[in-house]
């Protein structure tokens, strides 16, 4: 047995984040931990890790007892972590991230260093280069960094949280093959993802937690994704991607020749109402980069944006999107969606301070009723209002987000990859509300690098492949196959 916990419990302030958890894990095994966010799954890692004390239990390590005091003591006990906030410094470089902490005396000069990371990096098929800063990588190629440090500390075990959440798929199955490897050479691997077909793929065994409790353990082979997700949610879902959307005659939003620098191409694309428009395409295929356009967030040019019968000449930052009915919900929540340090009222009150203002004055009594209504409304599990964002599992994260989003009343909603990071249920609920949008007389802008929520959920899905649009799918030719064809540039 190379770790066992036993009666892991941790208290927050007015939260039980751990209640008695049990896990166990061997040399040379995948061990998949699964819940929904707020579960305890980040706490138990962050306790493991040397981040938290556990309040009562006991941890053995290799036989004995250990309780770290912080990160640093349970790396240099061979426990590494991949946390899903990327811990890097983005003025370094991807080589003094990988090293830093762990500098070997045979880096005494820079490029030595840069080598190393290179051979580390290309060992492992990570296309980037050692000499780049962080700052310039996309939220792909920091992943890759983050699991190539883990890689450079030689542990014992090495814990992953949710590390395909961002990387292609080319991508998750070059780091299935290194874990793999990792494994055949006795390393335990914790992995927890969000993903089951990936549980079903690398993991031997599998323990499911519930608002803070032990649920069971055992192989993943003894196990469907039914039974597991119903462990998880404590609840069965009959439907993972209902759709219930009407779609209307009338086109709500059209853009002609969209060009953003050299990563958009002249994409042109219009959405009715009640539609549900999905983009899709790899990683740099600039997807991601045309609602940043549209938006006012990113230099962008076109010869005819038109918003219910309304030319739109430019739109140089977020609220003048915001005052011609354009709403954006960001693939980066943390960073552009949230101010982490902020309560959950001040979150959504901040971009809609219009509804709490008279004569110059902010009424906080109304903003305190909003923000409970909204609560409510998204079934945003919080202690109260004021709760900080940060404190926040990332499902009740991303509800906030939508909630400040459509307190603004917009008539075309762009979606980025709204579910990563987030549980079955928390997936599911999101799925209805941009089904409830849409029926609203919203036009929907979906943008998910998960193929399978949209082919189910999208009514058309353009195929973005280097800047270009590779062509519009719809009715029965939208499938995973045809996606992925035109995402490599292979016309259909």
């Amino acid at each position: 047995m190379l770790l066992k916990l036993e009666n892991i419990t941790k208290k927050f302030p007015g939260v039980l984040a751990l209640d008695h958890v049990n896990f166990e894990l061997n040399n040379g095994e995948v061990h998949a931990l699964l819940g929904e966010n707020g579960a305890g799954k980040s706490t138990l890692i962050k306790i493991i890790g040397g981040v938290h004390k556990a309040d009562e239990g006991k941890i053995y390590y290799e036989g004995k007892i250990v309780s770290f005091s912080n990160p640093s003591e349970a790396i240099n006990n061979g426990i590494a972590t991949i946390h899903q906030e990327l811990n890097l410094f983005e003025e370094l470089t991807v080589a003094e991230n990988i090293y830093i902490g762990n500098i070997k005396k045979a880096f005494i000069n820079k490029k030595q260093m840069i080598k190393e990371a290179q051979n580390l990096l290309s060992k492992n098929e990570f296309n980037i280069k050692a000499e780049s800063l962080v700052k310039e990588l996309n939220i792909s190629e920091k992943q890759l960094v983050a699991i190539a440090k883990a890689l450079s500390l030689k542990s014992k075990i090495i814990i992953m949280d949710e590390p395909t959440a961002s990387i292609t798929e080319h991508e998750t199955q070059t780091l299935f093959k290194i874990v793999k490897e990792l494994k055949n050479k006795g390393i335990g691997i914790i992995f927890i993802s969000h993903r089951m077909e990936e549980v079903f793929d690398i993991a031997d065994k599998v323990t499911v937690l519930r608002d803070g409790k032990y649920i069971g353990s055992g192989y993943v082979k003894d196990f469907d994704q039914n039974e597991l997700i119903n462990m998880m949610v404590g609840r069965k879902i009959d439907d993972m991607f209902p759709k219930y959307n009407s779609i209307e005659n009338e086109t709500i939003f059209s853009i002609e020749n969209l060009k953003i620098g050299k990563m958009v191409k002249n994409v042109s694309f219009e959405v009715k109402k009640g539609e549900i428009f999905g983009i899709a395409g790899l990683v740099g295929s600039g997807k991601s980069e045309i609602p940043l356009g549209i938006y006012g967030y990113m230099p962008a040019k076109w010869d005819r944006m038109i918003i219910e019968n309304e030319e739109i000449k430019k739109i140089r930052r977020p609220n003048e999107a915001l005052n011609y009915g354009i709403a954006l919900v960001p693939e980066d929540r943390k960073s552009m969606g949230l101010i982490l340090e902020l309560d959950i009222m001040k979150n959504i009150i901040i971009q809609n301070t219009d509804l709490i203002e008279k004569a110059g004055v902010l009424f906080w009594s109304k903003a305190k009723k909003i923000a409970k209504a909204e609560i409510k409304k998204y079934s945003i599990k919080a202690t109260s209002i004021n709760q900080k964002a940060e404190n926040l599992s990332g499902g009740n994260q991303q509800k906030v987000v939508i909630s400040k989003v459509l307190k603004k009343n917009p008539k075309v909603v762009f979606l980025v990859e709204p579910t990563r990071g987030i549980d079955v249920g928390a997936k599911v609920e999101v799925y209805n509300i941009i089904n409830r949008l849409a029926n609203d007389g919203n036009g929907i802008v979906f943008i998910s690098s998960e193929l399978p929520e949209i082919v189910s959920l999208c009514d058309r899905v353009l195929v973005m492949h280097r800047g270009k649009n590779m062509g519009i799918l719809e009715g029965e030719k939208i499938t995973q196959e045809n996606i992925l064809k035109l995402a490599t540039g292979v016309d259909i």
